[in-house]
């Protein structure tokens, strides 16, 4: 007699859980805490910006949230500097300590910038790019892993690579170095740190609809890009906050090392 498949409710699925976000304050990150805390999840928010911390409080103090799942009980908000050791120590620590436990870890933070050729890509662009997008993946794998460890009870961690990391993008030398950087960092660690039942994995969005992203292209260019969407659109913040859901879940226990496109189809191998 086979064992009856027992599936659990989507909105029941992090129950339980503690995860944590950086860049939680953009736009991304916040459709993502929203995502983890109608799953159940608890979510310690973290960003450099005070004002955006508040603002995603506010925003997400005001969704239709599972019964038992409180803004005041399910949200920690810490300010803090991901490019600096010491704060993402702190970040890490703030958030075991408020909960006892770290079970997700999505590294969001990052940023971009105009569109430009390498030959007028300075090096300040560069080293800032560079620091604020790999930088803080290396050390938040580092301390976020460290803890995972001496908790003993393994973890997922994920980092918001782009499309620009899976394939050439002219016009941002720096942006798409930064974003091909995760995926060894992700590819290395997910190898060191399996045997701590430690997953690591990076998703790949094409053009998110996004200030962010938006103010990347020109008009033109954008819709050059947009042609070679077969899906026909954009994605959305939901849709990676779905992904990362999933990767974050029991649904995705024997994933590590992996690269998820959510790109529409826009790149294929």
């Amino acid at each position: 007699m086979s064992t009856p498949i027992i599936q659990t409710p989507i909105a029941d699925r992090l129950s339980g859980q503690v995860a944590l976000i950086t860049g939680a304050g953009g736009n991304i990150g916040l459709a993502t805490a929203s995502r983890f805390l109608q799953e159940g999840a608890k979510v310690a928010l973290v960003d450099i910006s005070p004002a955006g911390l508040e603002q995603a409080l506010s925003t997400l103090s005001k969704l239709d949230l599972p019964k038992d799942v409180t803004p005041k009980s399910h949200i920690l908000c810490i300010q803090a500097d991901v490019t600096n050791a010491e704060d993402v120590q702190r970040y890490v620590g703030e958030t075991v300590k408020a909960w006892g436990r770290l079970d997700t870890a999505f590294l969001c933070a990052g940023i971009s910038y105009n569109a430009t050729s390498i030959f007028d890509t300075s090096e300040e662009t560069w080293d800032k790019v560079m620091k604020i997008n790999t930088r803080s993946a290396f050390l938040g794998i580092k301390y976020v892993a460290t803890a995972m460890r001496d908790l003993k009870t393994g973890g997922s961690i994920i980092l918001a690579s782009s499309i620009a990391g899976l394939r050439a993008t002219p016009g941002l030398s720096a942006y798409s170095s930064a974003k091909y950087a995760l995926r060894g960092l992700c590819q290395t660690t997910a190898a060191e740190l399996g045997q701590y039942g430690i997953r690591v994995n990076t998703i790949h969005p094409c053009g998110v609809n996004t200030p962010m992203f938006l103010a990347t292209w020109s008009p033109e260019k954008m819709a050059d890009l947009l042609s070679r969407v077969p899906l026909g659109r954009w994605a959305n913040v939901e849709d990676v906050a779905a992904v990362v859901a999933f990767l974050a879940s029991k649904d995705a226990v024997f994933l590590s090392g992996v690269a998820l496109k959510i790109d529409g189809g826009a790149v294929t191998f």
